[in-house]
């Protein structure tokens, strides 16, 4: 990759993320709120565990650029609401699993319920055409990020 491709590729990362959060997250947060009001990073700590199912706080913390100990904190807290839960690791008694509790998953699933209409509604006016385009190509970028 030549310098001005890796120039393009940071344009392209930043601007998609801020599509991303304008377009799309905002309206998650708003629906996750109005279910159960939380603070940006438990909404993407929740959001992560219920499409991953667990995770340790490492592999979280790297995820979404959240620093260990003020994670520990928005678990801790998490963990109190009854919405994340702690579990040891049985392949390595060292480390600890997080994942959602029954209430987490169901509040999530309540959410997710309103969220996906309201992705239907965004696209209703889209060209099926283009939405397969659109959503053909984020599959490669997730298959992509995933494998490299």
């Amino acid at each position: 990759m030549n310098k001005e491709q890796a120039l393009e590729m940071h344009v392209l990362l930043f601007t998609f993320m801020g599509r991303f959060h304008e377009k799309f997250f905002m309206n998650y947060r708003q629906l996750l709120d109005s279910a159960l009001p939380l603070k940006k990073n438990q909404t993407k700590i929740i959001s992560m565990l219920y499409h991953r199912n667990c995770l340790t706080p490492t592999e979280l913390a790297r995820m979404l650029d959240i620093e260990k100990g003020g994670l520990t904190t928005i678990i801790d807290q998490l963990e109190q609401m009854d919405l994340v839960v702690r579990s040891p690791d049985a392949r390595d008694r060292r480390k600890q699993l997080l994942s959602l509790s029954q209430q987490g998953r169901r509040v999530m699933e309540q959410v997710l319920e309103r969220y996906t209409e309201s992705i239907r509604e965004q696209f209703n006016l889209v060209d099926q055409q283009e939405l397969d385009k659109f959503m053909n190509s984020l599959r490669y970028v997730v298959e992509f990020m995933e494998s490299n």
